[in-house]
């Protein structure tokens, strides 16, 4: 466990605020179900066409980072890792961790946090990802057909709707005629395409999956309006945040749309109880099975697995968000059902003027909606509840070997030696670390045993991790 958690007297781990039973709540979700029965999900690759492909954009919300801290890996995350771990010919996944997730750059992370500037830098990163990858598919097959879906979590569903957009506006880039400008921290800050896309604008079909977006900040002065390519897409709303800061960005408005375009689906709890991140994850985990099902329908053979949905009572609670920060005890409260609770603005104020409707999502591409056949979104099966994971927490070993396999996966190599250095150090602290230090030192070595110790500290986990482990 980090150290900032510590275990409650009923044995679950702490998520630093108050909570509240959600029993009598959890029919909401049933209710939910029934809505989502008239709702269908395009089917963007078939089993049977060798030429579709798929590339799924996760990113996560301010201050999540699964990278450095897996053990409060949001529904994002826990979605991209399934999608990554299943593998398959036919689709592919990136990660981009949230906003206020800046390593060793305490100024820019608290500026971040507050305001999330780095919105669309990350949404510029994915789409960075998203044309490489989109290279590689169209050097093997020069007939692919290119679709994208998008996964986000509070700010990064802000980033989701910016990331739609550039895929609308751009299509898909060539990245070898890609001339980037970064700014000291190696974030894009402009970039110049200097040869014809792979795919011209407006024909790569999208879909999207909002978890509790919310812009407070400087997404509000971006153009979040999802574009006509994007043909379909669901977004779950918190009931039960009550943060004058974290009102609901209605990018998706509550309901289905009468096209069948969109589902708007209210969902007991607060932020984090929707989009992921708490130790006592009953509620988000709900959310997470209703967003496998409707990815599950992109395909017509699902390969996503739900989660067991616990009956646990101490894992079914609202948190009381509101109780957290102090900044957060002393603002306003508000009603996610009540004016002051969300926003409908989905450009800036300066632009609203000069779009046709500055409140709701483009009109959609009906022809390019019209290439892809509907289905009902699937119920899938759910494992039988198990035992609650909270009640004894993994071995410190195993989290070490969770956050380097983690950081393994990412491609930028700094985050890899990072990795390494960051859990060398937590091991050397731990009892068996300084057992093994100790003994390096009776070893009375003439070269540097503090880099050896860390460097040996290191390679023991990695030994020791299950097969396929690499960087």
């Amino acid at each position: 466990m980090s150290e900032h958690d510590r275990m409650d007297p009923d044995g679950i781990l702490s998520d630093g605020v108050r909570n509240d039973p959600a029993t009598l709540r959890l029919p909401i979700y049933a209710d939910d179900r029934v809505q989502l029965e008239s709702f269908k999900v395009p089917i963007l690759i078939h089993a049977s066409n060798p030429h579709e492909r798929l590339f799924f954009a996760a990113l996560d919300g301010t201050g999540n980072d699964f990278i450095h801290d897996p053990e409060h890996a949001t529904n994002v995350a826990l979605i991209a890792n399934q999608i990554q771990d299943r593998g398959g010919s036919n689709f592919d996944s990136e990660y981009v961790s949230g906003a206020g997730t800046q390593q060793h750059r305490p100024i820019a992370w608290v500026f971040d946090n507050a305001f999330g500037y780095s919105v669309d830098e990350r949404a510029e990163e994915m789409y960075r990802r998203f044309i490489e990858q989109a290279k590689l598919w169209r050097r093997d097959d020069p007939d692919v057909q290119i679709r994208v879906a998008s996964i986000g979590f509070s700010r990064g569903g802000e980033s989701v709707a910016l990331l739609s957009r550039m895929v609308d506006e751009r299509g898909v880039q060539d990245p070898s005629g890609a001339h980037y400008t970064y700014d000291r921290h190696h974030h894009i800050k402009h970039v110049e395409y200097t040869k014809p896309p792979l795919v011209p604008p407006h024909q790569v079909a999208q879909a999207v999956v909002l978890f509790d977006p919310v812009g407070t900040g400087h997404a509000m002065h971006e153009d979040r309006r999802l574009p006509p390519s994007v043909i379909s897409g669901i977004q779950f709303i918190a009931m039960d945040e009550h943060r004058s800061l974290f009102k609901s960005d209605r990018i998706i408005d509550p309901g289905i749309t009468p096209d069948g375009r969109f589902a708007g689906i209210y969902v007991p709890g607060a932020h984090s109880d929707v989009g992921g991140g708490y130790h006592r994850d009953g509620l988000s985990i709900r959310s997470c099975n209703f967003a496998i099902d409707y990815i599950n329908g992109f395909s017509d053979q699902p390969s996503l697995q739900k989660y067991a949905e616990p009956d646990d009572p101490r894992l079914n609670v609202i948190h009381h968000s509101e109780e957290g920060m102090f900044l957060f005890r002393i603002s306003p409260k508000v009603s996610r059902f009540e004016p002051d609770g969300y926003n409908e603005l989905e450009v800036s104020r300066r632009d609203s003027k000069h779009v046709a409707d500055a409140f709701n999502a483009e009109p959609r591409d009906e022809a390019l909606s019209a290439q892809f056949q509907r289905r009902a979104m699937p119920n899938g099966p759910l494992p039988s509840a198990a035992e609650p994971r909270h009640d004894v927490p993994g071995s410190e070993l195993d989290q070490w070997i969770d956050r380097m396999y983690a950081a393994s996966q990412h491609p930028d190599n700094a985050f890899w030696d990072r990795a390494q250095h960051d859990v060398a150090q937590d091991y050397l602290r731990s009892p068996d670390g300084q057992q093994f230090q100790q003994q390096a030192n009776d070893l009375n070595m003439s070269w540097d045993l503090p880099w050896q110790a860390q460097h040996q500290a290191a390679q023991q986990l990695m030994q020791q991790a299950q097969p396929g482990f690499s960087r």
